[in-house]
């Protein structure tokens, strides 16, 4: 694989740049990766497929003693469930630039939110994990056109994102401390003016109105245990929510066992109503990974716009090069 990067950072390298600006570019700083994964999904009697292919890469080139230019892109490549043939769609997950200082790194474009590192503390199974913090776009995993500042003090973390597009702008605060060795506390702050997701078939959503949520969180590692928190609580347009999200896992060997609850409840919009309780098996053998995943869901209501109110069984296998 070494060798594989280097030539595609060296391929790179000739075709973006100038002969002389080649000649000063470290190609060692260059790394690219990605993952075939294979995934199927049984709702009830449903069956679906959610396959997927990741490609990245990233880099960075030191301009002087002081700063240090990087970047990154990830792609996803998935079969579109619409399509009766094989089309496929493309996501954008990661496409950003920026600089590395002694007093923090600045990036721009589509990346973290400042609280994707808190909600990050229960986003660690292999399939149903984070679904409590997508609703508002300051929240979620990633944004486009999003401004990100980032700095690390000793056990003292802080993060600050600002989204500047046009349809979805806002942005979020985090801190985290490494209380203990074995321990690690964090809060947060996000806020939106619109929507990421079309929510005009909603009952009771105003498109136009702000949202926000407050949330803390905390972890607790010890050997191959893992124990993480996440409580939010803020209002989605103009409807009240609160949240739970909390992930416990055991790792032995190359195995990992774990158990996770998501909760999400908003005033109001049942649509958005999230309850379940998640129990995964996963085994790690290089860089193959294969896992089983069976979520249980808690509320009876099986007319919500998500599909989190119906039990699911998820088997999948996963290469990383």
């Amino acid at each position: 694989m070494t060798k594989i990067n280097k030539a595609l950072s060296l391929t790179l390298a000739a075709i973006v740049s100038m002969p002389t600006l080649a000649e000063s570019i470290n190609t060692d700083d260059f790394s690219f990766g990605g993952r075939v994964e294979a995934r199927a999904v049984l709702t009830d009697s449903d069956f679906s497929d959610a396959s997927r292919v990741r490609l990245n890469g990233q880099g960075k080139h030191q301009i002087n003693e002081d700063i240090t230019a990087i970047g990154k892109f990830e792609f996803e490549i998935t079969q579109d469930e619409k399509e009766s043939g094989t089309t496929t769609k493309n996501n954008t997950r990661y496409l950003y630039v920026g600089a590395e200082t002694a007093y923090g790194t600045l990036t721009y474009g589509t990346q973290d939110n400042a609280v994707t590192y808190l909600t990050d503390f229960t986003d660690m199974a292999e399939f149903f994990s984070g679904y409590t913090n997508e609703n508002i776009t300051a929240s979620g995993d990633r944004s486009e056109d999003t401004v990100l500042y980032s700095v690390t003090n000793g056990d003292f973390k802080f993060n600050a994102s600002a989204n500047l597009k046009a349809t979805e702008n806002g942005g979020g605060v985090m801190v985290a401390y490494q209380l203990l060795p074995n321990i690690e506390v964090s809060a947060g702050y996000a806020a939106t003016e619109g929507f990421e997701k079309n929510t005009s078939s909603i009952v009771g959503i105003d498109e136009t109105e702000s949202s926000d949520v407050y949330m803390v969180g905390a972890r607790y590692t010890k050997d191959g245990f893992l124990l993480a928190g996440l409580v939010q609580a803020g209002s989605y347009g103009g409807s009240d929510f609160n949240a739970v999200d909390a992930y416990a896992a055991y790792a032995f060997g190359k195995n990992n066992v774990n158990v996770l609850y998501n909760y999400y409840s908003a005033d109001d919009t049942n649509e958005l109503d999230i309850n379940f309780v998640a129990f995964e098996y996963a085994r790690y053998i290089g860089d193959v990974a294969a896992y089983a995943s069976y979520k249980v869901a808690l509320n009876s209501d099986t007319s919500a716009g998500y599909k989190y109110n119906a039990d699911e069984f998820v088997v999948g296998a996963r290469y990383s090069f």
